[in-house]
């Protein structure tokens, strides 16, 4: 059941919303959707093509430690237990189009935010659930649209790094993930932490950050919960056109391109790739094909295949 206020936002964080690092409080543990008897209703209920399964490893700078876990045949209440038991991570994908309270709550949480940031307006709204394991990291990363994260269940801690900054995610990298030609992880060195703030998230703690912002994150206490939410904005699809825009003209031997969003020269880059995009010139990514040789298992975690196969995730719609 949705509460009547989700978020008591301090009131001096809504002028700087999106232009600061910023921890607030919330009480989405208040709604009964997020313990374990849910989740597990909501996991078997849910379409299994977007549950993504990972086993993640203890190394920060080594994505090869990330395999994912096949989840066919495997019930909520297994998920559940396997958390216990595994180095896991879990997403469930686009749950604000899950007709219900889940979608309820992503409303209600964008419409407390806009009343609160004057002159916020989400164009569009995604939300994602991650779950995980204690031990369990998410990798160096960032996400091309604005988001933010809703922390439930669980501790976790946070590390989150300048925007935009080219010594920490180059120019090149940027736009390969707005493109999508490559995912959202992007290299990372341990030496970009003297430029990261450190958050200790726990339950009941909402974070935000400036758009593009890198953050990477470690599961240190419990079985984690968490509620992601993404959106667009006029500024932020301004700054998807260019940046795709400046990825289209470097494939044809152009350099030194501006990352400047405002003036005559961006709005042309803008023109060009809206052009582009009309005529079919830019291309969905298809799903990646994850292939895998482990499945949950709630006595252990994972359990070996005797031969790898495609996971659930990656076949797509029944």
């Amino acid at each position: 059941m949705v509460c009547e206020q989700l978020v008591p936002w301090p009131r001096d964080h809504g002028p700087v919303f999106g232009r600061q690092f910023l921890k607030s409080p919330h009480r989405l543990a208040e709604t009964g959707l997020f313990d374990d008897d849910a989740l597990a209703r909501l996991i078997d209920a849910y379409p299994r093509h977007r549950l993504l399964a990972f086993a993640t490893g203890t190394d920060p700078t080594n994505m090869r430690e990330l395999v994912p876990v096949d989840t066919a045949g495997v019930s909520g209440a297994d998920v559940i237990e396997a958390l216990q038991r595994g180095r896991l991570w879990f997403k469930l994908l686009r749950i604000q189009e899950w007709a219900g309270p889940y979608a309820d709550v992503v409303d209600q949480l964008y419409r407390e935010l806009e009343a609160m940031a004057g002159g916020f307006r989400a164009l569009t709204k995604n939300a994602v659930l991650f779950f995980g394991s204690t031990g369990s990291q998410v990798y160096y990363h960032f996400d091309a649209k604005p988001n933010m994260l809703w922390h439930i269940r669980g501790r976790k801690r946070f590390w989150l790094y300048p925007a935009l900054n080219t010594d920490l995610v180059s120019q090149k990298a940027l736009e390969d993930v707005y493109t999508m030609t490559t995912d959202e992880e992007v290299p990372y060195d341990p030496k970009f932490d003297a430029y990261a703030a450190e958050f200790d998230l726990g339950p009941g703690d909402v974070l935000s950050w400036p758009q593009n912002s890198p953050h990477r994150v470690l599961v240190t206490e419990g079985m984690s919960v968490s509620l992601g939410t993404l959106h667009d904005t006029a500024d932020s699809l301004r700054r998807s056109h260019v940046i795709c825009a400046n990825a289209m003209l470097r494939q044809v031997g152009f350099g030194n391109l501006s990352m400047a969003e405002r003036g005559p020269m961006p709005a042309a880059k803008e023109f060009l790739y809206r052009a582009a995009r009309k005529t079919g010139a830019t291309r969905p990514r298809p799903i990646k094909p994850y292939v895998t040789s482990l499945v949950i298992d709630p006595a252990s975690g994972v359990r070996v295949l005797s031969e790898p196969r495609l996971t659930e995730f990656a076949r797509g719609p029944a």
